[in-house]
């Protein structure tokens, strides 16, 4: 998770040699005893304990930047909402292998998938969390209209149910039209209506939003994944899933840059301590541990855990039962590994357009009859751009969810 150093990857050793103890028919009972420091309400017969772990950062520039990841899917933050219940999100690689060979296809269409958490898991009794998805569905570069006389007034989106404020249009797309100016829109029906004289052999191109019906709701649990509520996302809940809190998952049409990339490498250090009631037991236990760590560190090496050491330590002896005289027979093993650590931080929002004309101006005479037509970078300069700051909300920005 994305708060956590050494817990998952402490989870994926007791993870491992639980297969390690399965694959053994004579442990493979005891497989379930393989847990994080002494959790035990009664000590069963054997077990593996995972203690005393250590890690050091190994620095690998000044900064560890590693660079930029392009994706089809980023998350955001919605409103004042916490935004801590997924920790974060990415393509699911498996299903876009196997929908394109260079996995150039996302299974679901470009938009906002807002994600709202209706009910907190119970850890305790074992019970599901659930979640909610709105979907608002992106259409961009839509051939709306080719204007053929001043009178064409009105046209049809080829969705309904359209997201209010959504909706841009562009002539011959350079110049947006001002809704409630220029023209403006049923967003029930998708129909446009044009408040102006038209503009012979302009062509008109849509951008907006749809709403679909609401999807779910969808279970979830503590520090797992979900890989079937938005087809190709892979989202990552965490331990801080709070009721009522609001994500977005912005998905674009193609990948697009959305963030930096900060990593490097951590050296940490577990001792493992197999324990049993039989002192020949314990040997053969802690010398199978050892070996089968061995075969699979090929197997961990892919998933950028690099196993750099693997050592027996010493053995004793401890009274379990002081009214039944019971021995426990205990031996040590000293795990080290490398392991991969990566920080995402989002990037800026894309400034999608800028104007000279002040946003009076705008207002009050708009662009369908080509008066103002004047681009942004046509005779001027970075240093000499003038105008109104662009105005970046939900409806507004497509790039980004703020």
């Amino acid at each position: 998770m994305l708060n956590w150093l050494i817990g998952p990857l402490k989870k994926r050793v007791i993870y491992e040699i639980r297969q390690i103890l399965y694959d053994h028919p004579k442990f493979r009972d005891s497989h379930e005893n393989v847990v994080n420091k002494y959790s035990f309400e009664e000590r069963p017969q054997r077990g593996v304990i995972i203690n005393n772990a250590t890690a050091d950062r190994i620095r690998l520039s000044a900064d560890n930047y590693v660079g930029r990841l392009m994706s089809f899917c980023m998350l955001s933050n919605v409103d004042n909402k916490p935004g801590t219940s997924l920790e974060w999100v990415r393509e699911n690689d498996l299903l876009l292998q196997e929908l394109s060979f260079k996995r150039d296809v996302f299974p679901s269409p470009p938009g906002a998938y807002y994600l709202e958490i209706t009910k907190i898991p119970d850890d305790a009794r074992n019970i599901p969390g659930e979640f909610v998805i709105d979907s608002f569905l992106t259409v961009t570069e839509e051939p709306l209209i080719r204007f053929t006389t001043t009178n064409d007034i009105d046209a049809q989106l080829s969705h309904d149910n359209i997201l209010p404020n959504s909706v841009r249009l562009w002539i011959e797309r350079r110049r947006s039209l001002i809704q409630g100016v220029d023209f403006t829109v049923n967003n029930a029906t998708g129909e446009i209506v044009f408040l102006k004289e038209t503009p012979v052999g302009a062509s008109i191109y849509a951008d907006y939003r749809y709403i679909i019906p609401r999807r779910g709701p969808f279970e979830f649990k503590t520090e797992e994944t979900n890989v079937t509520a938005i087809p190709g996302v892979v989202l990552a809940f965490g331990d801080r899933s709070q009721l009522c809190d609001r994500q977005a998952v912005v998905v674009t049409d193609v990948r697009t840059h959305t963030a930096e990339i900060y990593g490097g490498k951590f050296e940490t250090t577990f001792s493992l301590i197999a324990f049993s009631k039989d002192a020949d037991d314990r040997e053969r236990l802690s010398d199978y541990i050892i070996l089968k760590i061995l075969e699979r560190q090929n197997v961990l090496g892919f998933e950028g855990i690099e196993l750099l050491d693997v050592s027996p330590g010493g053995e004793d002896e401890e009274v379990y039962n002081e009214a039944t005289d019971e021995y426990f027979y205990d031996s040590s093993i000293s795990l080290s590994y490398r392991v991969d650590w990566e920080s995402y931080i989002p990037l800026p929002i894309v400034l999608q357009r800028a104007e000279f004309t002040s946003k009076s101006t705008e207002i009050g005479s708009g662009y369908l009859d080509g008066k103002y037509v004047t681009d942004l970078l046509v005779n001027s300069t970075p240093t000499n751009l003038i105008g109104v700051p662009p105005v970046l909300r939900r409806n507004f920005g497509y790039e980004r969810v703020v």
